[in-house]
């Protein structure tokens, strides 16, 4: 399968390969972010790393929310940010007619990668390097007390105790709560429905926030919206319910880079799809901990995980 991602990106890279490009040499490479904690170490981890190799970079992670992050990549006033392979399949190309994405996609890790990185690709000009192992996908997540005493430890379990009139009151962010591949796709999977009455939604909300709120039972809060690699999930020892029926698809974290960009300096694909393949969920989750239950700075968690894997030079 790497063989055939790698493929795929020489693929992207040659697209377009007549037209205007930009050098390293002469401007600075444009790394952005969404605003939550794993969103910022990876873009730190690309600074780092490109930094390391001779290139000026210009900070600009923390930008905003999902579509901020795709607009300004779009718009060329970033040139990368770490995308999630089902964020583009629900968000970017399931409403275009002509993709006919099939259903297996959304759970076909290498599937799923195969047709966003081609669209995007052909209509944006934009280029998906390796994704990660890891599968950073939404979850529900609840404390261990509540689980044992209501016997919820899957989101079957959870649409059951809905269903039967169960207290609920969850912690999302405003994203999870109004996108389709969020809320929406857990009550259509599993047949429940939840009212606003029963939605502490944040706006542009983190999972720190939201587990925050679970942790202290904030407003009664017993049930918070979750990424299966934060780092603050064992910290509060919470339990993540299982998704059996599949409503959520993979989520692979994955540069995402304009092609001009990347057509001038091709080597940056060597730089990035070595150190993107290291990132599983445990490595994730670890280096969300880090910074989430520790209080580490993005930035040197970044630069001491590459050091210490030997991507750069420590």
């Amino acid at each position: 399968m790497r063989r055939f991602i790698s493929l795929l990106v020489v693929m992207a890279l040659s697209l377009g390969m007549i037209g205007a490009t930009v050098s390293a040499q002469d401007e600075a490479i444009r790394v952005g972010s969404k605003q939550f904690t794993e969103q910022i170490v990876l873009g730190q981890i690309m600074l780092a790393a490109l930094e390391d190799a001779g290139y000026t970079v210009e900070d600009r992670t923390n930008l905003g929310s999902t579509q901020v992050n795709r607009d300004a990549l779009v718009n060329g006033e970033i040139d990368v940010y770490a995308e999630y392979t089902g964020t583009a399949l629900y968000n970017y190309f399931s409403d275009v007619d002509w993709t006919n994405i099939p259903d297996e996609a959304y759970n076909d890790r290498d599937l799923g990668y195969a047709l966003v990185s081609s669209y995007d690709a052909a209509i944006n000009d934009l280029v998906w390097l390796e994704p990660t192992p890891a599968n950073n996908t939404y979850a529900f997540a609840v404390t261990s007390e509540f689980a044992e005493e209501n016997d919820v430890y899957t989101a079957m379990d959870f649409a059951d105790y809905v269903n039967s009139g169960g207290e609920v009151y969850m912690a999302t962010g405003d994203e999870f709560a109004q996108r389709p591949d969020g809320i929406a796709a857990f009550e259509e999977m599993y047949g429940f429905d939840l009212t606003e009455d029963q939605l502490l939604i944040i706006a542009a909300g983190t999972p720190a926030q939201t587990e925050q709120a679970l942790n202290e039972g904030a407003n009664n809060v017993n049930v918070a919206m979750a990424y299966a690699t934060d780092g603050a999930l064992q910290a509060y020892n919470f339990v993540v319910l299982e998704d059996p029926m599949g409503a959520q698809p993979i989520y692979a974290p994955t540069p995402v880079f304009r092609g001009e960009v990347l057509r001038a300096n091709p080597e940056i694909a060597g730089i990035l799809n070595p150190i993107f393949r290291a990132l599983d969920n445990v490595t994730l989750q670890t280096l969300n901990a880090r910074v989430e239950v520790d209080g580490e700075n993005p930035a040197e968690v970044a630069t001491s995980w590459l050091a210490e894997s030997g991507f750069i030079d420590g």
